[in-house]
């Protein structure tokens, strides 16, 4: 786990190596262990930082040179089947330097080109270099855990591993027509980021650079493993599912250095310390972390699967003077106004859980592909379905809200499997909308993917879509800490596995997340598989409604003239909201709209008007 920086000259001028070493500077904390620089000519710049977890020796140093001197690599991230396809590649007499899986990707690229990208079963974004042919291949994960961005002015093409890393380079400009995307969704889709003219190398994208242009493939989409002609049985949908799992597991635990792993006492990581607790031969470590606030405690849970499965549980408390105090800096790192409040949380367990691992397996994913969530159980498809025929029907919706006036028939205007994702009450969001969604490209396009069909609208929207502000979360806030978040539900083979099968058996007899239910079965108690579920939660509303540093801070901020004069931020309703939030009429999930004007304005404070520089330690 690393990060790099990337330039490509357009002018054929040898870019500064002060200004690529201040800009590799940026990310040190994704990198502490080492750092490397590599140029060639007069077009091509690489910066390096890394995060040493296989092949800990020198060898592994990068930016990596081919054995030939033919190639350069920069990579980040980990491919978990790396010892497969080393062993594939041994049988061709490809002379390895080394044991990383690095070199690995470097020698299949060499010898599928391309197709490579079919073989890796990891997380990972890199840069590979042809220096006789002087064209680069750059490429991201399947499933888009690992980032990569792309900048690029008059003299340069640049990429890198963190937005940050471009501070230095450039002057930074908000992307004022992406706001209200994360207004409503918390988070922004697609190639599109909150900073103007800086772009995201897409999922399961790759780009090549030949004779000075650039040229961007899809090789993966999620879409493409909606598979409807599963004939197996549902218990043998189980065995199939825990087989796998395992598998995947297996591979994760891939490690030179100390791993644990993330268990908040849910089913998900729950399970996965169970099946990594049955393959790791020595005592390992679980984390948790716990509020006072005893709705969101599931300590008594954690503690069971702990002492079940014999781990080295550490439960660190977490109040709101912590959180308080950590927004900002999670600010910085997030890059973006943080999606969820958890997000804070899971940097303060990061930094805890270092002192003792720099690996750490999680829970994400599983909900989304197996169907974990409230709206996927068939009350709520029936009523997602009826929306929809409104929303495909404007004719029909005029007339019902015309001889109503009920706002449900004119809300569903907006694509209702897209707008179940928001945390926000629809009605409010029309407010701020006014009917415009057009610029929400990256969910727009999964919709379109969907091929019409309600239910895989809603399955792409959590997939693409929502799954990654999750993958955001753990590579900034694990990397903020120095720290190494693996997802082992979050790999090709586990999303083509759960996607094969039918709705009805991951929601069997209206239970959610059935088959893997049924699974944990063997490995946890049915009392805590089958309660109700409480997800990741923070206080942040009872913290909000009570004298305290949290709502202190709060006030502060929205009452604060800065926050007042932005011309990006519709005053008229921001102040509905917070009119409703001082009367006490206020009522939407983790704070609403309440959350995402607030980190907005302190996140355009820190990149925009230097607040980066008293963060950037």
């Amino acid at each position: 786990m690393c990060g790099f920086v990337g330039i490509i000259s357009k002018k054929k001028s040898r870019f500064p190596e002060n200004k690529l070493r201040e800009m590799t500077g940026m990310i040190t904390h994704r990198g502490p262990d080492d750092e490397g620089f590599f140029f060639h000519e007069d077009w091509l710049a690489l910066g390096f930082r890394r995060l040493s977890i296989i092949d800990l020796s020198s060898k592994g140093h990068q930016p990596m040179i081919s054995h030939d001197g033919r190639h350069v690599i920069v990579f980040n991230g980990e491919i978990y089947n790396y010892c497969e396809i080393r062993n594939e590649l041994e049988k061709e007499n490809y002379p390895f330097q080394s044991h990383t899986d690095t070199e690995v990707i470097l020698a299949a690229y060499r010898k599928w080109g391309t197709q490579c990208m079919s073989k890796f079963i990891g997380m990972f974004a890199f840069i590979i270099a042809d220096l006789k042919e002087k064209t680069v291949f750059l490429s991201r994960d399947q499933l888009g855990i690992k980032p990569l961005f792309h900048y690029e002015d008059a003299d340069n093409h640049v990429f890198c591993s963190e937005i940050k890393s471009l501070l230095p380079y450039c002057s930074l400009e908000p992307n004022l027509n992406s706001v209200n995307e994360y207004l409503v969704f918390r988070s922004v889709v697609g190639k599109n980021t909150l900073f103007k003219n800086v772009f995201s190398l897409e999922a399961g994208h790759f780009m090549e650079y030949k004779d000075g242009c650039f040229s961007e493939k899809e090789y993966f989409n999620l879409s493409g493993t909606f598979k409807p002609d599963y004939s197996k049985s549902f218990e043998e949908a189980c065995t199939e599912v825990e087989k796998s799992l395992e598998e995947s597991v297996r591979l994760h635990l891939r490690s030179d250095v100390e791993l644990g792993v993330q268990l908040s006492g849910g089913v998900d990581s729950s399970l996965i310390a169970a099946m990594a607790s049955r393959q790791v031969r020595k005592k390992f470590h679980t984390f948790s972390i716990s509020f006072k606030e005893s709705s969101y405690d599931e300590s008594e849970y954690q503690k069971r699967v702990s002492s079940r499965y014999n781990t080295e549980h550490h439960d660190f408390p977490m109040g709101e003077g912590d959180f308080t105090d950590l927004l900002m800096k999670s600010l910085w790192y997030f890059e973006h106004p943080i999606n969820d409040p958890n997000s804070v949380c899971t940097y303060f367990l990061a930094e805890k859980a270092r002192k003792y691992i720099t690996v750490m397996l999680a829970g994400e994913g599983a909900d989304e592909s197996f169907l974990g969530y409230s709206r996927f159980l068939p009350s709520s498809i029936r009523t997602l379905r009826t929306r929809s025929f409104l929303h495909r029907n404007p004719a029909i919706r005029e007339i019902l809200f015309k001889l109503t006036g009920k706002s449900i028939f004119n809300i569903t205007r907006y694509n209702p499997a897209m707008y179940v994702l928001s945390y926000s009450d629809l009605n409010l969001t029309d407010k701020l909308l006014k009917g415009d969604d057009s610029s929400f490209t990256g969910r727009l396009k999964a919709i379109e993917e969907a091929g019409g069909d309600v239910l895989n609208e809603a399955l792409l929207q959590d997939q693409d879509c929502d799954l990654a502000q999750w993958f955001w979360r753990a590579d900034r806030m694990g990397m903020a800490a120095s720290m190494e978040l693996r997802v082992p539900f979050c790999t090709v083979p586990m999303f083509r596995l759960a996607n094969s099968i039918p709705y009805e058996m991951r929601v069997f007899n209206g239970e959610r997340k059935a088959v893997l239910k049924k699974v944990a079965e063997k490995y946890i108690d049915n009392d805590q598989i089958y309660r109700k579920k409480i997800g990741f939660g923070t206080p942040i509303d009872v913290w909000l409604n009570r004298e305290g540093p949290y709502s202190r801070l709060y006030s502060a901020t929205v009452e604060s003239n800065s926050f007042r004069s932005r011309s990006f931020i519709d005053q008229s309703h921001f102040n509905h909201i917070y009119s409703s939030h001082k009367n006490g009429s206020y009522r939407e999930v983790n704070s609403g709209y309440l959350w995402t004007y607030f980190n907005l304005e302190l996140w355009h404070r820190i990149f925009f008007e230097d607040g980066w520089k008293s963060l950037c330690i």
